[in-house]
């Protein structure tokens, strides 16, 4: 009997180990998009998440080639999914800023995303105008609006002669005849501001920009901005230098228009100034992307010592807990022209796993197509996707649309079946919304196969503005009669201080007729409601669906000009389930009552520093005290980040963690590691890890100790 008991520890032991090892294949993976949008102020670099989050500080302030965001994740309906680590995402070509990668890290214990630059960039950083995004704005690289020599007319090319006897095809003869208007349209504007007849500059030029593409265009594009400029049309050249940016970001011409827009600094536009005419945009087609591969093994040894009538008996055991090969893809295909913006993004990862009692997966994380008018304001996309909010719970196979200006009146309508890989028939849904300034208003309606899901109705809020923003929602579930959710959080900055707050009451999980297939006999709704009425499905499964509060603040300052300090005190409760089961219906099967958490308690500070002993470096240092009824905790955690010109990079973490629980057991851990990369010319990146992680759990009769010895090493490709 001694020996069974104890293998029935280790066994569930090393279950535990193996459900740690294989979070890598968690299908809650944290990145979304990252997208660029070209603003007076700088890039505005969109990088969104699939679930919510709140956002609480990040490191340096405004300069460096590496940048740190710091947060929490939000509560949602897959908050008990484990994100992953190492989730890597490109930012798309701009030839105006650094090109970046965004980065997961820490997910189990300081989530944050590590954004490295190809060379130093300034910044601001804030929360995005959702709660499932961060906006940086990239000052537009210095580097490429150094003074150079301001060319007082612009250079044309001489005419183009076709030879004799050489037959055009009618692309090639459109093409000839719109290059020979064109530079005649160049030839004039060059004439007109050569005695100063400025506005007759900007009359050629339009009339050039007019034309179909040709080998003028972006020559015209440059030189109505110059016009403008020159006949104090300020405002009106700033836009013409705007749009020369977005079509031409690569050009050799970018280092002219950029200190031609820095000369126009603090300038009004004159009056009576009339709309630049509408220009067509050359079509143009791009990829982006990244692929990886990445080998992960994981080694256990655990000892467990028993005292059964005084006597001691240790026994050991050593398993592989982890020996798999994961490789993910991620490739974008943008279109852009003058009257659409169209998207094809692919992402996916597959699991080879190499121990015997793990299967391989294959996961589709996103595919779909997207296309948007740059006119008329509308949008669709279609295939696999995350939610943008609107009531819809998570990734779903589906078609998502909208029309109109937010600022005045979008609306939206969505459609699809959830891709959440749970168990059971598959939810699908249908609901629209309505977006008006800082408001919007939503509905939605959620079957499992004959049966209702979810009907709710909703809103949020959003308020963006300098250093604060706000972000809150509502979510009311009229078939369950009970509110599911609602929200608050935003952001202030104050005098060198930055606050951020969050306050949270949501049923948990989220309200849902599946919530009743916890502890039931049977993962399908349709065989409950064989057995049972509507009613009595819908209280099983408020039954089994706990209500979770909780409440955040942090604050944030620098400290010292190296540093930053911040700290955050949060505060949460979920309440107990009652026994539940149906009678006459063992199919529905019972669950055991089951007791509140209490309150939990925490209070974390954290220390922040930079080029401390090499430029660039980052540094922090962290503590967190929590407490509740059942355990009382303390960890401490260390890490850090340093870049070598050389194209390396290291990152060192150590976590201390120790615990009491409620019986006075006590358990410690310990978990040291170390990485390291080598980025090769801006596309190629190898890197290698290893870790251990020591666990201690000492109880009143069993004492177990496991070493872990983990590593991982692999390749990744951006194109």
């Amino acid at each position: 009997m001694k020996k069974i008991s104890l293998m029935k520890r280790c066994s569930l032991i090393c279950g535990l180990l193996t459900l740690s090892a294989t979070s890598f294949t968690a299908t809650a993976l944290p990145l979304d998009d990252v997208g660029l949008e070209y603003k007076t102020d700088g890039i505005v670099a969109t990088i969104r998440m699939t679930s919510p989050v709140q956002y609480l500080r990040h490191f340096p302030e405004q300069n460096g080639n590496s940048l740190e965001i710091f947060y929490d994740r939000g509560q949602g309906v897959s908050s008990d999914e484990v994100w992953a680590d190492n989730e890597v995402r490109k930012s798309p070509p701009s030839g105006l800023i650094p090109s970046f990668t965004v980065t997961t890290r820490d997910q189990k214990t300081k989530p944050k995303l590590v954004i490295e630059f190809s060379r130093d960039a300034d910044f601001t950083v804030t929360a995005g105008k959702d709660n499932r995004s961060f906006l940086i704005t990239i000052r537009p690289d210095r580097q490429q609006a150094a003074p150079v020599e301001l060319p007082l007319l612009p250079a044309i090319a001489a005419e183009v002669v076709i030879p004799a006897g050489k037959v055009l095809t009618p692309e090639e003869a459109n093409l000839f005849e719109n290059n020979k208007q064109a530079r005649a349209l160049m030839v004039q504007g060059r004439d007109a501001l050569a005695v100063k007849n400025n506005e007759a500059a900007v009359e050629a030029f339009n009339k050039l920009l007019m034309l179909p593409p040709n080998d003028f265009t972006e020559g015209g594009q440059e030189w109505v901005g110059v016009a403008r400029q020159r006949a104090g049309q300020f405002d009106k050249a700033k836009t013409e230098y705007d749009l020369y940016l977005n079509l031409y970001p690569q050009s050799e011409g970018v280092p002219r228009v950029m200190q031609r827009l820095a000369a126009l600094a603090g300038t009004k536009e004159a009056d009576g100034i009339v709309e630049a005419t509408e220009k067509k945009r050359e079509a143009t087609f791009m990829t982006f992307g990244s692929v990886s591969s990445h080998y992960y093994f994981g080694h256990s040894k655990i000892d467990s010592t028993q005292t059964f009538n005084n006597a001691a008996e240790t026994q050991s055991l050593k398993l592989t807990d982890q020996n798999m090969m994961i490789t993910t893809e991620d490739v974008v295909g943008r279109y852009v022209s003058d009257d659409y913006d169209g998207r094809l993004v692919f992402r996916g990862n597959n699991t080879l796993n190499f121990l015997s009692n793990k299967s391989n997966q294959n996961r589709l994380t996103a595919m779909y197509g997207e296309v948007k008018s740059r006119k008329q304001d509308y949008m669709l996309r279609v295939g696999r996707q995350s939610a943008y909010g609107g009531g819809v719970m998570g990734r779903f196979d589906g078609v998502a649309g909208s029309y109109g200006d937010a600022q005045q009146l979008r609306v939206n309508a969505v459609a699809g079946a959830l891709a959440d890989y749970s168990q059971g028939s598959t939810p699908t849904f249908f609901g629209a919304s309505a977006d008006m300034g800082d408001f919007s208003f939503y509905g939605i309606n959620q079957s499992v196969g004959s049966v209702l899901d979810r009907r709710a109705i909703g809103t949020e809020w959003r308020y963006f503005q300098d250093k604060t923003t706000a972000f809150a929602m509502v979510d009311y579930d009229a078939n369950f009669k009970a509110l599911n959710a609602a929200q608050i959080m935003g952001t202030q900055g104050l005098s060198g201080i930055n606050l951020n707050f969050m306050l949270d009451h949501r049923r948990t999980p989220s309200l849902s007729i599946r919530n009743a297939l916890n502890g039931a006999l049977t993962s399908n709704v349709s065989d409950l409601m064989q057995t049972m009425s509507a009613s009595s499905l819908r209280q099983l499964a408020l039954d089994r669906t706990a209500t979770s509060n909780s409440a955040q603040v942090g604050a944030t300052m620098p400290f010292a000009q190296k540093f930053q300090i911040g700290g955050d005190v949060r505060v949460s409760n979920t309440t107990g389930l009652p026994a539940s089961s149906v009678v006459g219906t063992p199919l529905a099967g019972t669950l055991a009552a089951v007791p509140s958490r209490g309150a939990e308690k925490s209070v974390t500070g954290q220390v922040i520093g930079s080029s401390l002993y090499m430029e660039g470096d980052i540094w922090s240092a962290s503590t967190t005290f929590s407490t509740s009824s059942a355990v009382n905790g303390h960890s401490i955690f260390f890490y850090n980040h340093t870049g070598f010109k050389s194209g390396w990079m290291m990152d060192t973490s150590m976590q201390l963690y120790r615990q009491t629980d409620q019986f006075g057991g006590v358990t410690t851990r310990t978990s040291p590691m170390v990485r390291g990369s080598y980025r090769l010319k801006d596309q190629w990146t190898f890197d290698v890890d290893g870790g251990i992680e020591s666990t201690k759990n000492s109880g009143a009769q069993v004492n177990t100790s496991t070493l872990r010895f983990f590593t991982s090493a692999g390749v990744r490709w951006d194109f």
